[in-house]
């Protein structure tokens, strides 16, 4: 049977965070909790949305967050892949070539955007394969 509740602590050592940083994502309301026995809990499925939407936090078991935007990839991951470096990348973003999106307050290049682009030119070829892409 799945669990519908984390304890804190649970919550913390699945991110690999310390008590005081486990309890400030609490206090900032990012997922939902309920008392059970005057001990807080988590809700599962509010920590797994919350966890899809964010890009900061990482679990220590490898699973990758942001999974709600896996139609986008950061501007590193953009650079990276043509093998050029971040500055280049921006550039791009900056002159329009590709669609973005502000998440979180991070740029998020749109993944068919990107091959969009790619396609249509011939001074950038991915130098990486990558998963996503």
């Amino acid at each position: 049977m799945d669990k519908k509740s984390i304890s804190v602590p649970e919550m913390a050592k699945m991110l690999g965070l310390g008590k005081t940083d486990s309890y400030w994502l609490v206090h900032k309301r990012y997922f939902k909790t309920v008392l059970v026995g005057g001990k807080m809990r988590i809700l599962v499925d509010s920590f797994e949305e919350w966890y899809a939407g964010q890009f900061h936090y990482k679990k220590v078991d490898g699973t990758k967050p942001g999974k709600k935007y896996a139609h986008t990839m950061s501007v590193y991951e953009m650079a990276d892949l043509i093998g050029r470096s971040s500055a280049v990348a921006y550039d791009i973003v900056k002159r329009g070539l590709v669609k973005t999106e502000v998440i979180n307050g991070r740029i998020q290049v749109d993944i068919q955007s990107f091959e969009e682009w790619l396609a249509s030119q011939s001074v950038y070829s991915k130098v990486r394969r990558d998963e996503n892409v």
